[in-house]
């Protein structure tokens, strides 16, 4: 009898956690794109870099509303194509949807050199990227 209470106590423990997993929050969902093609020095202070992280975010969101899904990409690329996460697999963009209510962006990291792509509001993605020291949206 304690061999099936523990059992059923088991199966029931990971149901549980296996449907609070199914069931987390959508809008936590962001892919990582960390670094930058250009080499800067070490003696760059933490604003320079979060504002050269704002500028290239607004970079990298005006080149992606320029993508279409049907557009070629190199093997490995990752962008926002049609506000949605797309990563390139054999020359065509895989598209993954944003959550409702989010679209895909690039947004500066804080901490270090780089962005992200993040499925996110527009208004949270604007105050972001303006919060980096960025101008223009």
């Amino acid at each position: 009898m304690a061999f099936r209470i523990s059992t059923a106590f088991v199966i029931y423990a990971f149901i549980t956690q296996l449907t609070l997993t199914i069931a987390a929050p959508a809008h936590s969902f962001y892919i990582r794109h960390e670094g930058h093609d250009d080499d800067k020095s070490s003696s760059s202070s933490n604003a320079d870099i979060k504002k050269q992280n704002g500028l290239d975010a607004q970079k990298l969101n005006s080149q992606f509303a320029t993508l279409k899904s049907t557009d070629s990409c190199q093997a490995g690329s990752m962008a926002c194509v049609n506000n949605s996460f797309a990563q390139c697999v054999d020359g065509k963009w895989a598209l993954s949807p944003c959550p409702s209510g989010l679209q895909c962006f690039a947004l500066p990291l804080v901490n270090k050199q780089g962005t992200s792509l993040v499925c996110d509001t527009k208004e949270d993605a604007l105050a972001r990227i303006t919060s980096s020291g960025a101008t223009g949206g």
